[in-house]
């Protein structure tokens, strides 16, 4: 396996939806990195912070890393829920589940691949 980019998407309270880039490691143990504004790649930061209240409704990758998922967290902590699976989350899977994560403005969200 090797590396791959991945899409997370947030529904915002005021509507708007974020688009936001990952960078998947090929290694367990690893952190996620994110840019909301292009691709990310290994010297991305570890964090989204969110803008505005927002939910995660989606997280899809092309391919599945070595690693089997990740652990969402917000300001270090796991979230409760917030682990996925990426078997579940391929992007050519047209029946992945839904997510429905709930974010406050400022989390700072984050992700650590077991």
């Amino acid at each position: 396996m090797a590396a791959s980019a991945g899409t997370l998407i947030a529904a915002g309270k005021s509507g708007r939806t974020y688009t936001v880039d990952m960078y998947i490691p090929d290694a367990v143990s690893t952190l996620l990195t994110f840019n909301p504004a292009g691709l990310s790649g290994t010297t991305s930061p570890t964090y989204w912070f969110a803008p505005e209240d927002c939910t995660i409704v989606d997280v899809s990758t092309p391919t599945a890393p070595t690693a089997v998922g990740f652990t969402a967290t917000a300001n270090g902590a796991n979230i409760n829920g917030g682990t996925l699976r990426w078997a579940n989350q391929l992007a050519a899977n047209p029946n992945r589940m839904r997510l429905n994560i709930p974010l406050r403005a400022g989390t700072q969200l984050g992700g650590l691949q077991f």
